[in-house]
């Protein structure tokens, strides 16, 4: 097994594991930032598994990026087995690529080492706004809000598909 290969595998068993940490926090109703966080990183380490399943892909390069979800789940909609399972649906499908695009970008921003002073609301650490210090803990994440959508539970449904039928090739 290469380099490549090895940490293909290992980002997606951490990417597994966020998940079903994701999924169960998300019963708890504890703190929305706990269960965004674990989205968050299953999500990151996803599309990290599945852009190294490419044997031209540079590990260093993808393993020290933080902003590639939205990038992978666009061209993951774009899938033959995708295309195959909204054949005949064309509006839904681009109403999830739409949805599943927003959301993407929302989650992305999540993490701390995305650009603070754009985005500085994230999951982890408490951030300021004008003289107010707001704590994760206490934040809504209006912006995440359309995952209790239909849209966003079909986002979900669609990261549950990418979890699942993860293979270590491409």
């Amino acid at each position: 097994m290469t380099r490549r290969e090895r940490f293909a595998l290992a980002f997606y068993d951490q990417a597994k594991s966020d998940w079903d940490v994701y999924n169960s926090l998300a019963k708890l109703r504890l703190a929305r930032c706990h269960e965004l966080h674990y989205l968050q990183m299953a999500c990151e380490k996803l599309a990290k598994a599945y852009a190294l399943r490419k044997v031209d892909a540079d590990v260093d390069s993808v393993t020290e990026q933080h902003v590639a979800f939205h990038s992978f789940i666009n061209a993951y909609l774009r899938s033959p087995a995708v295309a195959k399972a909204y054949a005949g649906q064309d509006a839904r499908h681009r109403e999830l690529c739409k949805t599943s695009g927003t959301i993407a970008r929302e989650i992305e921003k999540l993490a701390p080492a995305v650009d603070r002073k754009a985005f500085p609301e994230n999951a982890e650490y408490p951030w300021e706004r004008g003289d107010t210090v707001l704590t994760p803990c206490k934040y809504s994440f209006p912006a995440l809000s359309l995952l209790e959508e239909p849209g966003g539970r079909a986002f979900l449904r669609l990261v549950a598909e990418v979890v699942r039928d993860y293979t270590p090739t491409a």
